[in-house]
């Protein structure tokens, strides 16, 4: 049960990822849903990892972690029932508040996944150029100069051309700035045609592997420990 629990979301967002990478225009993806995603995948790892390994100590809980049988051990386990779980309901809680907090701040964030590197920099430039705002350049750093308001934001533009995937951070997500420059680079790429790559490709089929070896290895272990 452990190897589903840990590999399986993770293949399945390898399988999601590589699969918006083949389509033949871009996605576009908030930072907020990007990460719970992300979440997604490492789910497993932070909400059984941890648990397992700290119970992997006793011979029932090994078991019950390989095969998924019977009710959870609790009783093999040193101390009070009820401590157990105050402990994981603790870490539980925790996990969830830092989710949250990580969820929030990634609200930051717009993530174009199956981009052109060169037709995602011509649509921010584009955009730029289009919105009248004033901005200085420092590599992927913008500062805009909003004249209305009187104050500054910081736009960082990141590009990661092997997956045709491109992120823009805004300081302040919820200015009329960073809204007015999304809606215009959204509206430039969305029609935007996108080659075939072999990144997409590359990632469906690790993902594949990742879950036939996982799906494969849990049968052996579950059999092996019979």
């Amino acid at each position: 049960m452990i190897l589903l629990i840990l590999f399986l979301p993770v293949a399945i967002y390898m399988i999601w990822v590589g699969g918006i990478s083949r389509q033949s225009k871009p996605s576009i993806i908030g930072g907020s849903w990007d990460f719970v995603s992300l979440m997604f995948a490492g789910s497993g790892f932070v909400l059984a990892g941890l648990p397992a390994i700290i119970t992997s100590i006793y011979e029932t809980w090994r078991r019950y972690w390989l095969t998924g049988e019977g009710p959870i051990p609790f009783a093999s386990l040193e101390g009070s029932r009820w401590f157990w779980i105050a402990i994981w309901l603790i870490y539980f809680v925790m996990v969830i508040t830092l989710s949250a907090i990580f969820i929030y701040r990634r609200r930051c964030w717009t993530c174009f996944y199956n981009v052109e590197s060169a037709a995602f920099e011509s649509a921010v430039a584009d955009a730029l150029a289009q919105s009248g705002f004033q901005y200085r350049k420092f590599g992927d750093l913008y500062i805009l100069h909003n004249a209305e308001e009187g104050a500054e934001e910081r736009m960082e533009v990141e590009v990661f051309s092997f997956l045709r995937h491109g992120t823009i951070f805004f300081n302040k997500p919820e200015s009329l700035l960073s809204k007015q420059l999304i809606s215009l680079i959204s509206q430039d790429l969305i029609n935007t045609y996108t080659p075939h790559h072999w990144g997409g490709l590359l990632l469906m089929f690790l993902g594949f592997f990742v879950m036939f070896f996982t799906v494969i290895g849990q049968l052996a272990a579950a059999i092996l420990a019979r």
